[in-house]
């Protein structure tokens, strides 16, 4: 007997048509962003054109996917569609890992030349970890011993001389990588730290070499917060999601204090209509075009700040024009676009998970901080 596919959509209440939440998880878990069938199956791409086309599908998204499946199924009663989800990705991870390196844009029109292929990134990595563990912590999976290790072997090889992990192999940079954030330590790789220590506690064959090489990476990444934040605005929020991420870390106090006059900063530069620049470096002009998935990543941020802190009414004004500027963003069919009213527009998979949780969590909920305070499972 042959099994059909569970349907999300088909066990809720609202339609997909009615932009709403549930429309953005109906298009997540039954639209194009997971691939369903041919090699790649079960691999989640960045971005789909218009016509529903795919050109490439990317692990960290997939990792993305995972973590985004396990924060819902925290949420959502209809689990046995989740687990099918994540086991779809988790075995498509290991086809990705087949390849030594691994590649980290898999371009599926046969594209070559892609910068990003040039090296594997601990971010990349470590959001791939990071969702295998949400996701078997959740229960939605076995992690798969052979995955785990796959990502270990890649994670180890990017440990630094000082013990903390290096954005990409240090070779790796003068062959035709540009020098850009993603390719260099700074304040972001908190984040991915914050998420190699939570696998780290739940994931069996993760050595403790890589805990503490995630320890170290995540200490970095504090102290270049507070000296060097970024001036670009979506790993800045990477880095306030790394602290997030982990509310017990000792320094927490401390360091929540300056990711808010941070972000009351960031929200200090935000238009009348809450939309925020690319770059907050608007001395030399380089302030870029207004970003989804960065007002989705603001929003969350905002609402967790609130959680830890008490927070001023203008900062609360500009958190209600950005969800109201995000909900403009959800399309009729639940998809969810890159840039703020560009049309037409590709669709984005990760904008598409960081706006659902974005909104979930700007709804108050007075049981909301049983979560809040050990792991909000920040997408």
């Amino acid at each position: 007997m042959i099994r059909a596919t569970p349907s999300y959509s088909a066990k809720r209440n609202a339609a997909p048509s009615d932009g709403t939440r549930s429309a953005v998880a109906a298009w997540l878990l039954d639209g194009p962003a997971q691939l369903r069938e041919g090699r790649h199956a079960g691999a989640v791409a960045g971005a789909i054109d218009p016509r529903g086309s795919v050109a490439y599908v990317y692990p960290e998204i997939t990792g993305y996917y995972l973590q985004w499946l396990a924060w819902r199924a925290r949420h959502d009663n209809n689990t046995d569609i989740f687990g099918e989800r994540a086991a779809r990705a988790q075995r498509w991870l290991r086809v990705w890992l087949a390849d030594d390196p691994p590649q980290t844009r898999v371009h599926l029109n046969g594209t070559v030349g892609d910068w990003r292929n040039k090296a594997v990134f601990c971010f990349d990595l470590a959001m791939v970890l990071r969702g295998l563990a949400s996701a078997a912590q959740a229960q939605l999976l076995v992690a798969d011993a052979t995955v785990v290790a796959g990502v270990v072997r890649q994670l180890e090889q990017l440990i630094g001389v000082d013990g903390a992990f290096d954005a990409c192999p240090i070779n790796a940079r003068g062959t035709g990588l540009p020098d850009r954030w993603s390719t260099r330590r700074g304040a972001f790789l908190a984040k991915a730290a914050a998420g190699i220590v939570a696998a780290a506690r739940v994931l069996p064959g993760v050595p403790a070499s890589i805990e503490r090489a995630a320890i170290a990476t995540f200490d970095a990444s504090i102290s270049a917060l507070l000296d060097h934040p970024h001036r670009d605005v979506h790993p800045l929020l990477y880095a306030f999601e790394g602290v997030l991420a982990w509310p017990e870390h000792p320094r927490f106090d401390a360091v929540i204090e300056v990711v808010a006059a941070q972000f009351a900063a960031l929200l200090g530069l935000a238009g009348k209509d809450g939309r925020l620049p690319e770059s907050i470096d608007a001395a030399s002009g380089a302030t870029g075009p207004a970003r989804v998935d960065v007002i989705a990543q603001a929003l969350r941020v905002g609402f967790l700040l609130g959680v830890h802190r008490v927070q001023p009414p203008q900062d609360q004004l500009a958190l209600a024009r950005l969800r109201h500027l995000l909900v403009r963003q959800l399309r009729p069919s639940g998809a969810v676009g890159f840039l703020l009213d560009a049309e037409p527009a590709d669709c984005n998979a990760w904008a598409a998970m960081f706006a659902d949780q974005a909104l979930a969590f700007a709804v108050p909920n007075p049981g909301a901080t049983t979560w809040q305070w050990t792991d909000p499972l920040l997408v």
